[in-house]
Formats: C-alpha cells, sequence, structure tokens
C-alpha cells in the first residue's frame, strides 16, 4: 500500500498574534503617554534640524516605553530612537560615531551631527563607567552587524539583538536622570534582567521577521518549527524578566541603597519591564510589518 503524505497547512496564524496568544505580558497594549502629540510634534522638529527624516513612530515607541515619564524625558528616548531608526538602515555609520562618543569631531553626516549633539546632552550628566558601558555596547552592535562574532555550536544559544542593539537599554538612565550605581549594574540578578530584556525585544523581532533560526533552512517545515523555536524561547526569557524584576527590592535592599535610590533604580527596571512589549508594538507599526498587526 502506498503510503500516504500528510501536508500540514501553514500557519494561518502570524508569528506576533502567536506570542501574544502564549504570553499575557505581550497581549496588553502598552499605555500610551499623555502629552504623545506634543513628544512627536517636538522630535519631528529636531529631526529635520539635524538633516534626519522624522519617525513618527519612534516617538510612540518612547511614549509607550516611558508612558509615566516626565514629557522631557520621554522626549529624549523619542530623539535617540529617531537616531537610532535611521542608524538601522546605515549600520556603516557606527564606526564614525563611536568615534564620536570617544571625543572625536564629528564629520558632516546628518547621523554623526544628530549623535554629536545627544551625546552632549546627556553624556555630560553621567559617570565614566556609564560612558564606558554605552560606548562599549556601541562596539558590541557594530561587532554583530559586521558578523565578527565568534561563533557557536548551537547557534541558537547565542544572544539575540544583531538588529535590537542593546546600547538601547543604557540610554534608559540618561533619559530618565538616573543612573544605577555602578555596584548594582554589575550584580548578577540586574545583569539578568537587562539581558532578559533585551533578549526578549530581539527575539520578538525574529519571530516578527518570520525567520527565527531559519536563515539557512528552506523546508517551510523547518522554518515552522524554527517560529516556534523562537516564540518558545521568548516565553521562557519573558519569565526569567519578571523572575530578575521581582528580585530588584532585595537587590536594592542589600545594597543599602536608601528610599529615593531605591525607587530611581526600581523605575528603570520597570522600563526595561514595558520596552519588549513596546518594542512589539513599534516593530507591527512600521511599513515592514505593519500588515501583520
Amino acid at each position: 500500500m502506498a503510503r500516504t503524505e500528510v501536508h500540514e497547512p501553514p500557519h494561518a496564524v502570524s508569528p506576533p498574534a502567536r506570542l501574544t496568544e502564549r504570553l499575557a505580558a505581550l497581549a496588553m497594549p502598552c499605555p500610551v503617554h499623555p502629552s504623545a502629540h506634543l513628544v512627536e510634534a517636538a522630535t519631528s522638529d529636531w529631526a529635520r534640524a539635524a538633516g534626519l527624516p522624522p519617525d513618527p513612530v519612534a516617538s510612540r515607541l518612547a511614549g509607550r516605553a516611558f508612558a509615566r515619564c516626565e514629557t522631557g524625558s520621554v522626549t529624549s528616548l523619542a530623539r535617540w530612537l529617531t537616531w537610532m531608526s535611521h542608524l538601522r538602515r546605515a549600520p556603516e555609520a557606527l564606526t564614525p560615531v563611536l568615534a564620536v562618543a570617544t571625543g572625536g569631531e564629528p564629520g558632516p553626516a546628518p547621523l554623526e551631527r544628530a549623535f554629536s549633539g545627544l551625546w552632549t546632552a546627556c553624556a555630560p550628566g553621567m559617570s565614566g563607567a556609564w560612558r564606558e558601558r554605552f560606548t562599549a555596547g556601541l562596539a558590541a552592535q557594530r561587532e554583530a552587524v559586521l558578523g565578527r562574532g565568534a561563533p557557536l555550536a548551537d547557534d541558537r544559544a547565542k544572544p539575540a539583538g544583531g538588529a535590537f542593539g542593546r546600547y538601547l537599554l543604557d540610554l534608559v538612565e540618561p533619559c530618565l536622570g538616573v543612573e544605577v550605581p555602578e555596584r548594582v549594574w554589575r550584580s548578577p540578578p540586574w545583569r539578568a534582567l537587562v539581558e532578559a530584556s533585551g533578549d526578549v525585544a530581539a527575539r520578538c523581532e525574529e519571530a516578527v521577521a518570520g525567520h527565527g533560526q531559519a536563515d539557512t533552512i528552506f523546508l517551510e517545515r523547518s522554518k515552522r518549527e524554527a517560529e516556534e523555536w523562537t516564540i518558545d524561547r521568548v516565553a521562557t526569557r519573558m519569565e526569567e524578566l519578571w523572575t530578575a524584576a521581582r528580585a530588584v527590592p532585595a537587590l536594592t535592599e542589600r545594597h543599602d541603597l536608601g528610599l529615593t535610590p531605591s525607587r530611581e533604580v526600581t523605575r528603570v527596571a520597570c522600563a526595561f519591564l514595558t520596552i519588549p512589549r513596546a518594542y512589539l508594538e513599534w516593530l507591527l507599526e512600521t511599513p515592514r510589518y505593519r500588515h501583520l498587526r
């Protein structure tokens, strides 16, 4: 008797929908800052003055990530995100941008000059340790974009984030006017929080793009399996993110930060909890992925 093959139909549900089905934390829409329209207008004016096309979607990401923050903090983040959205399309600019971050003069390119202005506005209020951390993140982003990372035996085990720059998470502090004490951000619980937040956001981007770890796999079934692996990974990392966030009060007490510094550190931690969902909504508002909503 001839064997009957069962051909599975392609997924009728998009990867973003499957993500939100699995994870309540990604299903609830983010609240939006009440002055989001003012932030968008101010950021668009700034972008034009810097020689960059405005990016209203970046302003909406800032308005979701900092929904309960001061308008100035949201505007600062929106400017950085606008700059970042253009950097994603011109990653070769990372080299001259790094030169500016380490004391060099910006060239005539709008991305360099815009970065110089943003850097001048935020870096002086931060410590040398934060500036080193931020520039190290930029350098790591450049290496990821250029594909210079060391190969791993299992590609699925490597951290996500080639497109999602981890330096974005470092920007939370200067935009909020807070610097997490070095002894806290160097601690394993805080690193677990930051890495989980970045990994969830980056894996969401992989899921939305629909490729997961299947870049070199051509069979449709294998591609679907890779997508499901990515969604499973997001679910695991999301649980780890919440576990790390719940440990923050004990962490601030352990380091005897006091009431006000503890509240400030908690504000940063809350932003890390919000960013993955805000980033997912931002992705789905971009022209490339809007059809998946």
